[in-house]
């Protein structure tokens, strides 16, 4: 007797352009986590009928960036300041884990340069785009284009990002420390003033 198994995978492309230049890209397998697997079951069940209301009804809606994870190819920048005074911490997180929960050491896409938790007006979390794209009836892309002034803004001249978050809008993109559902480290990529980041994070089932 055969069972089918529910395979959730997920593909990332990051994509940098200087220009519309193609100046770095990285491209892989993430991991989809315990959480977003939690998220999964509660998306499809009702808490009740009467009245009608769902167990969750949160999307996915933001990504975020970090300067975590084992795949840090700079820490020379990474463990100095500015860089580990506004976002401490160390790099062991591995994105084969499924029972990671945060990103290791987040960045800030705008705001202060203060260490956690920051100020109130500080953003963590870029929405991405909707509609999603459906290239298949069983897969969605979300893209984020995270602007040149994102992330890299003074004094952060050059911040060596190494991983990435998949959030719902259940989180509050002013705090540092949400909740994620998918994961994913990298080769470090340099984040500066000069470039675009684009990214595609593909969910297949």
């Amino acid at each position: 007797m055969s069972h089918d198994v529910l395979d959730v995978r997920s593909n990332l492309v990051l994509t940098a352009r200087e220009r519309g230049k193609v100046i770095a890209r990285r491209a892989g397998h993430n991991i989809w986590l315990n959480l977003g697997r939690e998220y999964l079951a509660l998306l499809i069940a009702y808490a009740s009928f009467t009245p009608l209301k769902p167990e969750r009804d949160d999307r996915i809606r933001y990504m975020g960036l970090g300067v975590g994870g084992t795949r840090q190819t700079s820490p020379a920048v990474a463990n100095a300041p500015p860089i580990l005074t506004a976002y401490p911490g160390s790099n062991g997180q591995v994105d084969t884990d499924p029972t990671v929960v945060r990103l290791e050491r987040p960045v800030r896409i705008s705001g202060s340069a203060d260490p956690y938790p920051g100020q109130a007006l500080d953003v963590w979390l870029g929405q991405v785009q909707a509609p999603a794209d459906h290239v298949t009836a069983t897969q969605v892309t979300f893209r984020r284009l995270f602007q040149q002034v994102d992330i890299s803004y003074p004094p952060f001249l050059s911040v060596p990002i190494s991983e990435i978050g998949l959030f719902t809008g259940a989180v509050s993109p002013n705090t540092h420390n949400n909740t994620m559902v998918a994961y994913d480290t990298f080769d470090t990529i340099s984040k500066t003033v000069a470039f675009e980041l684009e990214v595609a994070w593909t969910v297949r089932f």
